[in-house]
């Protein structure tokens, strides 16, 4: 496989299998603290470090081998009024999920640019369990490989960065013809993004070679194309496409597409898991 390459998350300070990931908490709230660290330690079993302002964000991330897996930070502080915070955890290369009260388009706006991996608003009533969730997506994100497969590397590189900055292992492949070779070497694959324009065969015809062999509830595929023909979407979902992408398409979009996609492979296993066990309990 001359040029497929495998693109995997390395952080200084990252976990061993045995130890418990670290998540760092910046709220100047002390109930949502509190109520937070309780359901992050106790629903997803982390450790976390809580911190009430910018100040103390910087005493306890100061250190490069701080070893935190993720930050959850309040989009205003008393001492951050201007997204100091966040731009600080960005700024350490620190991935951040943000929770504010007050959410507007162009807050919205102003946090899209930042790259985040999530925000979620504070004044719902699923706020709380928004947010375990968002953190529990990205913590099981790092089971999940994906493959890129694109012959502009530029397009390839671009792709790759988002999916990385949510904690994805990713394999890049410049052709169908390699990207049939990733997942023959990879079996782990779970899901293909593939963009419809490429020299050797175009996405549809990759689709329909990956799905002789792969039934959609093992491996999702995403068509991509920056073509304004409206009924390649449909080709694409006739030759077995689970989903498909327009470019030019906001990050938002992309990062729901692929949680929606991962989401749906997360069910079925748990669909196969639990008819499996059930003979067994039956025979019990």
């Amino acid at each position: 496989m001359s040029e497929v390459s495998v693109e995997s998350e390395m952080q200084s300070g990252a976990p061993t299998a045995d130890e418990r990931l670290r998540v760092l908490l910046v709220e100047d709230s002390r109930m949502f603290t509190s109520a937070l660290k309780f359901r992050f330690e106790t629903d997803l079993g982390v450790d976390v470090v809580t911190c009430g302002s910018l100040a103390e964000m910087k005493q306890a991330a100061a250190d490069a081998d701080h070893g935190f897996f993720v930050a959850v930070t309040d989009l205003n502080l008393p001492d951050s009024p201007h997204c100091e915070a966040l731009d600080y955890a960005l700024e350490i290369d620190l991935p951040t999920i943000v929770f504010t009260g007050k959410f507007d388009f162009n807050t919205r706006a102003s946090i899209l640019k930042k790259n985040v991996l999530d925000y979620v608003i504070k004044d719902t009533d699923r706020a709380f369990d928004e947010i375990v969730t968002a953190v529990e997506r990205i913590i099981s994100n790092r089971d999940y490989r994906i493959l890129v497969v694109d012959d502009s590397k530029t397009q390839r590189s671009i792709l790759s960065a988002m999916l990385l900055a949510q904690k994805f292992d990713i394999v890049e492949a410049s052709s169908g013809q390699q990207a049939l070779e990733a997942v023959a070497a990879y079996p782990d694959i779970k899901l293909v993004l593939t963009d419809y324009h490429m020299g050797d065969m175009d996405g549809y015809q990759l689709t329909r070679k990956l799905r002789r062999h792969y039934s959609d509830d093992v491996l999702r595929i995403i068509g991509i194309s920056n073509s304004n023909d409206p009924d390649l979407s449909a080709s694409f979902l006739k030759a077995g496409a689970s989903d498909f992408l327009y470019r030019p398409f906001v990050q938002e979009e992309f990062q729901c597409r692929i949680a929606q996609n991962i989401g749906v492979l997360v069910k079925m296993e748990a669909l196969r898991k639990a008819a499996i066990q059930l003979p067994i309990a039956a025979l019990a």
